[in-house]
């Protein structure tokens, strides 16, 4: 039989005796030398989860397990992020080790004051949202639909209807967001029983933190701008008072998501990249046969599947918003009689000091609706962007596979390589979507893109065609018209 299709791992066999029972049963296979090829593609045809057998020690484990005995994993490691999800409110998980299955009154107690915590998280976004119809329905009365306050509330008003959905929708995927957590840390196992490698998880936690409190920072500047400029006072308005604190939350609510995301699609693809420089490697050594390759592919996929069952229902909500916000953004501005530097004329407003305070308000309504644009931006390009990388990095490693065909008579090996095709084939399954409806691919960015461009180039045409002047022309002492 070609040497290479062996399951065992060649460096696993070398250092057996430094080598744990728990490690050596992941790559144990029965080398039986009367066994048909036949057999042997039927068994290869089964993906075996003696990793996930060898590590649970035959009883039933919660995914955070393994960190209070210890343990790293990249749940363990992203304890800081879930405490701080679970004091806004959203994807919320369990970070005790205990029991999976807790009955006490105590889990009960924890369970009704989170969720208590989550209906009052969403009772003060809906506030926000009657407050932004009030003033919505005001500056329409006032000024009209398409005046600079009037847009600049309806894109403002957003926020809290997005953070409305993102709170109850990361409350029904409880169950998803467990499943994912534990799938990511059996992978991140593997490959460092594997490979002996691990993610550079500190560095993640750095790169989201620091964006945390970017957010924060600029969103708190600009509402003590505002708070200054517009000559408020504290302990007028309970509501005006807290919003130091509610205006860089509701941001929070708008961009955590979007980064947890993106996070694990780097991490998706740091487990990608490793798996394809190991194939790389076989070139000179062959250490592990395509078998064990096609487990750890295997398990790649089933965390992008997992991945896409938590996050789908936000991916299709954020591309929808983020154009809707587009669109009105673009269509405000193509309208021939907008006005953003002087907003509020004199007929409207005769009071001098009124319609300055009120011209300067509109003013930071509009720097507000600029933030909300640019966050609408970031949302339909980090999505298209990172779905896209992790797609064509998982690609890679069937490319990488390839590669290293031999040229000898090795049937396994080449069922190996059918099964990865054959994988890759249903990537819409289980790849990065848009909950099935269509992969985030480049032809999906560049489609949003042509959609933005063309709905633009239309209304300056016909904003054009409105400013064009008929053309009078006197015959015999009467005039017609006409417009071109």
């Amino acid at each position: 039989m070609y040497p290479f299709n062996r399951t065992s791992s060649l460096r696993v066999e070398e250092s057996a005796a430094e080598t744990p029972l728990a490690e050596q049963k992941c790559f144990e296979k029965d080398d039986d030398p009367e066994k048909t090829i036949f057999a042997s593609i039927l068994e290869l045809s089964r993906t075996r989860d003696s990793w996930t057998r060898a590590l649970s020690s035959g009883r039933r484990q919660t995914i955070f397990e393994c960190s209070w005995r210890g343990v790293h994993c990249v749940s363990n490691s992203f304890r800081p992020l879930l405490l701080f999800f679970r004091l806004l409110a959203i994807f919320p998980t369990r970070l005790d080790g205990k029991a999976q299955r807790k009955t006490g009154v105590t889990s009960y107690l924890k369970y009704f004051f989170f969720l208590n915590f989550c209906v009052l998280a969403v009772l003060l976004n809906s506030y926000l949202v009657n407050i932004n119809l009030w003033l919505i329905a005001n500056y329409e009365n006032k000024f009209g639909l398409m005046h600079a306050a009037t847009v600049s509330c309806m894109i403002t008003g957003t926020k809290p209807v997005i953070n409305t959905f993102v709170i109850i929708f990361s409350v029904l995927k409880f169950r998803s967001h467990e499943r994912l957590l534990k799938t990511v840390d059996m992978v991140d196992v593997c490959f460092r029983s594997a490979f002996h490698i691990v993610p550079p998880l500190k560095m993640y936690k750095i790169v989201f933190f620091f964006t945390i409190c970017a957010v924060v920072g600029i969103t708190f500047a600009l509402k003590v701008v505002e708070f200054i400029s517009t000559e408020q006072s504290l302990g007028n308005n309970l509501l005006m008072d807290s919003s130091f604190i509610i205006v860089p939350l509701l941001s929070l609510w708008n961009i955590i998501p979007l980064l947890y995301y993106h996070l694990y699609n780097h991490l998706i693809r740091f487990y990608c990249n490793t798996l394809i420089n190991s194939l790389n490697m076989e070139h000179k050594k062959r250490h592990f046969s395509l078998k064990f390759y096609y487990e750890q592919f295997l398990r790649i996929t089933n965390v992008q599947e997992a991945v896409g069952n938590l996050f789908n229902p936000f991916l299709l909500f954020s591309l929808a918003w983020s154009l809707l916000v587009l669109c009105l953004t673009i269509y405000f501005l193509t309208q021939p009689h907008s006005s953003l530097m002087v907003p509020i004329a004199a007929e409207q407003i005769t009071n001098p000091r009124t319609r300055y305070l009120l011209t300067r308000s509109v003013h930071f309504f509009i720097c507000w609706a600029a933030i909300q644009i640019v966050t609408a931006v970031l949302h339909i390009v980090v999505i298209c962007s990172t779905g896209m990388k992790t797609n064509e990095t998982t690609r890679q490693i069937v490319n990488a596979v390839l590669r290293i065909v031999p040229d000898a008579n090795a049937d396994l090996d080449r069922f190996q390589i059918s099964c990865f095709v054959h994988k890759m084939t249903t990537q819409f399954m289980w790849g990065m979507t848009v909950w099935r409806a269509f992969p985030l691919e480049r032809t999906t960015f560049f489609t949003l893109i042509s959609v933005i461009v063309t709905y633009s180039l239309l209304l300056v045409k016909f904003k054009e065609n409105e400013m064009v002047k008929p053309i009078t022309i006197s015959i015999n002492g009467t005039s017609s018209s006409f417009q071109f």
